[in-house]
């Protein structure tokens, strides 16, 4: 989910405390990263502010009583030979990297290089909106799906549901050729309100559509097992 801290129109703990109506048990922030200018990405510093948000948010939800835990994480920008737009350092006190694509979404050339680059990337855990398909303004990357899923499986990586509704990516199909992949998942609502926190029903539809196992998604985890799997990648 986005904050104030970058595109998003509600604080971390605003967002908080919604998921934890929702019966959230923990909840990760994942605002942009600094080379996505238009969505007021965050740099280092800004990043490092953030984590100080992030801990404060947590103190007041433990004093208030409230059941949920705030996990630091960033959706950080990737260029076309997978490579991040953080430097590596500031990404070591981070629970969850996303990895996601934002620039040459319209090429007609076959990507599949572009994706196993990614996800052979030691910093990023997940990758986000696949496919970067939108609903009535463009199709998505092409690429050899079947590799691309066969590459996450092999490197641990998890590859997202993105559950807004102008994106559903992945869809069902590639989720299915994930499934049999044996690739993990993650469910994110891409949500930049409050209200768009709504948006987890779909991407639970999709895994339940494509038959998706329980325990080979990354949300239904507790947070410690979260954490032990994110530490496990890279190196």
């Amino acid at each position: 989910m986005h904050t104030t801290n970058s595109d998003g129109k509600a604080t971390v703990l605003e967002m908080a405390r919604r998921c934890a109506e929702l019966g959230y048990e923990h909840v990760l922030v994942t605002d942009h990263s600094k080379s996505l200018r238009i969505a007021r990405g965050m740099d280092e510093g800004r990043l490092a502010m953030e984590a100080e948000e992030v801990a404060g948010a947590n103190r007041a939800l433990a004093g208030e009583g409230v059941p949920v835990r705030v996990l630091h994480g960033i959706e950080m920008d990737l260029d076309g030979e997978g490579r991040g737009d953080m430097e590596t350092g500031s990404l070591r006190s981070l629970d969850v990297v996303l990895g996601a694509f934002h620039t040459n979404l319209r090429s007609d050339e076959d990507q599949t290089a572009r994706y196993v680059a990614a996800l052979h990337n030691p910093t990023v855990h997940v990758l986000a909106h696949p496919r970067t398909r939108k609903h009535d303004r463009r199709a998505g990357i092409r690429a050899d799906w079947e590799r691309v899923v066969e590459a996450a499986a092999a490197t641990g990586r998890a590859l997202e549901i993105d559950a807004h509704p102008d994106r559903q990516d992945l869809d069902v199909a590639t989720l299915e050729l994930a499934r049999e992949a044996g690739c993990r998942i993650s469910i994110g609502t891409d949500a930049h309100s409050v209200a768009e926190l709504r948006f987890m029903e779909l991407g639970l539809a999709a895994a339940i559509r494509a038959a998706v196992p329980r325990e080979r998604i990354l949300n239904f985890m507790p947070a410690g097992e979260l954490l032990a799997w994110a530490g496990s990648i890279g190196g």
